[in-house]
This record gives structure tokens, C-alpha cells and sequence, in this order.
């Protein structure tokens, strides 16, 4: 494993910047298949989180910011529309200049997953996971995710790219342990973490 870059995190430190928790970077193969099938992907979480959970996904928006016309961050919870339970945390900036104006207004109206809202729209884009982590003393983290402060969170770093490879959005994506993180084969010894 290597040094997670703390610029990967910059969607989350937006909103925390005092946030305690560290960051272990890990390669795929490190992940358990169940977690590599959930994040190692070119495609959306909200499509293949509605697969694992069997349920429509729907938005709760924690903190938002505008920054001018072509900058939102946001921080929001993917819950279960059929459980209500958190499936996903995500910390996100949105580069709205690069979406047609009424993909925008569903964006920011703040009801429907980005995931959700593109798939609906038809427009053409892909996933580019930066990096892939295991989160540690992530008390915030696990509080919002509704598991034990001592669970073990896995997520990735994500850029969404349009057609072009024009940048649609920059994405922290956290998830809670509802199907293993690690391969039991390789247990977790990360080298080095990023503490945000």
C-alpha cells in the first residue's frame, strides 16, 4: 500500500477539516471481491448500490456550498428508500458548468443521487476511481453511517468524466461494512495513512 494523497480527500476536507480520521490507501486485491464489486468500477454507486441493497437509493443532503456559478460541493447520505438506512456517505463537488441547464436545476434541487439524475438523463460518463482506502477512527464517519465506532469503513476516491473527459465531479465515497471490506487472505497492514 502507499500514501493516500490528503488531495484526494479535498471534497471531504471541504466540510471536515478537523475530521480525525485515517486513511489507508489499498489496492483493489486488497478489498474483499464483494467490496471490489461495489467500488471497482467505470459505472455509478446509486445503480450498484440499488443492487445490493434491493431498493431504490434516495438522497439526504447534509451541507451544501455554492461556490459562483460553476462550483457545489455538497455533503450528503445515500439511505435505502425501502429501509431508510445510510448505504453511503459522499463528499462531492460538482462542476456544474460541464451539465446542460436542466440537468443542473435537478442537481441542485438536492432529491436524486448524481448517479441517478445522469442515468436518467442519458448523458454519456464514467467513473475513474483515483484510490481506494480503509478509514480508521472514523467516529463521524461510522455516527452517520448508524455502525460501531470501531467498524471498519472502505471507500474510494472518484472523478465522473463526461464523453469528452471533461470533468463532471470530484467524489469521496464512504460505505459501511454491510459486505466485507478486506480479503480475509490479506488482512489489513497498511505502510502508511492519511490523517484528515
Amino acid at each position: 500500500m502507499s500514501l493516500l494523497d490528503p488531495a484526494l480527500l479535498d471534497p471531504l476536507s471541504r466540510f471536515h477539516p478537523a475530521e480525525e480520521a485515517e486513511f489507508d490507501s489499498v489496492s483493489p486485491e486488497g478489498l474483499s471481491p464483494e467490496m471490489r464489486r461495489l467500488l471497482v468500477h467505470g459505472g455509478d454507486m446509486t445503480s450498484r448500490l440499488e443492487a445490493l441493497h434491493g431498493s431504490a437509493i434516495r438522497l439526504e443532503v447534509l451541507k451544501s456550498e455554492h461556490s459562483g456559478e460553476a462550483l457545489y460541493s455538497r455533503e450528503v447520505l445515500l439511505r435505502s428508500a425501502s429501509s431508510g438506512r445510510a448505504v453511503e456517505y459522499g463528499a462531492i463537488q460538482i462542476f456544474l458548468d460541464a451539465f446542460e441547464p436542466s440537468v443542473r436545476a435537478s442537481i441542485l434541487e438536492g432529491r436524486i443521487p448524481l448517479g441517478g439524475i445522469l442515468n436518467a438523463s442519458g448523458m454519456h460518463y464514467y467513473s475513474e476511481p483515483q484510490a481506494f482506502f480503509f478509514v480508521q477512527n472514523g467516529r463521524r464517519l461510522a455516527d452517520l453511517l448508524e455502525v460501531e465506532s470501531s467498524a471498519r469503513l472502505c471507500g474510494r476516491c472518484n472523478v465522473l468524466r463526461g464523453e469528452r473527459g471533461e470533468m463532471l465531479a470530484r467524489i469521496v465515497e464512504v460505505v459501511p461494512p454491510a459486505v466485507p471490506c478486506a480479503t480475509p487472505s490479506h488482512g489489513h497492514s497498511p505502510l502508511e495513512s492519511t490523517a484528515l
